[in-house]
């Protein structure tokens, strides 16, 4: 599922671009700040040595920017999303086409799939509900 972006999502995914090299899909605005989706192969350069690119979008933009890799498939995607977090698993049940995302991850890395606030779990869910319809995401 292809996402719509705005001139001003364009805009900052020029800006991306523009300042770190890599390859721009999507933008989304969370509470905090801003999500960058990247093409596979490109969180590197968007990142940058020791977050050099990160820092710099963050005081342009005056919010948090976080990357996440693109993937062709929605476990890998999932897995994307949720990093450093090691998951166990990725489970995906449909039901009268509303698909549903369960992770599974040992109890020391829980804390850090949920993230501070649930900022990590909220972002997961806005990412896999544009990239693949996805209703709703479960930390089980």
């Amino acid at each position: 599922m292809a996402a719509t972006l705005s001139l001003e999502d364009i805009q900052l995914l020029n800006m991306l671009e523009q300042r770190t090299g890599a390859q721009g899909i999507d933008v989304v605005r969370t509470e905090t700040g801003f999500v960058f989706v990247v093409a596979t192969g490109h969180a590197g350069k968007a990142i940058g040595k020791g977050r050099e690119n990160l820092r710099r979008l963050e005081r342009e933009l005056g919010k948090s920017v976080d990357v996440v890799e693109t993937a062709d498939t929605l476990e890998a995607f999932a897995r994307n999303a949720f990093k450093p977090a090691l998951l166990r698993t990725v489970e995906v049940k449909e039901d009268q086409g509303n698909k549903k995302v369960f992770i599974k991850v040992d109890g020391s890395q829980r804390g850090l799939a949920i993230g501070r606030n649930g900022e990590t779990i909220k972002k997961a869910r806005v990412l896999l509900q544009r990239r693949f319809d996805v209703q709703d995401v479960k930390i089980v």
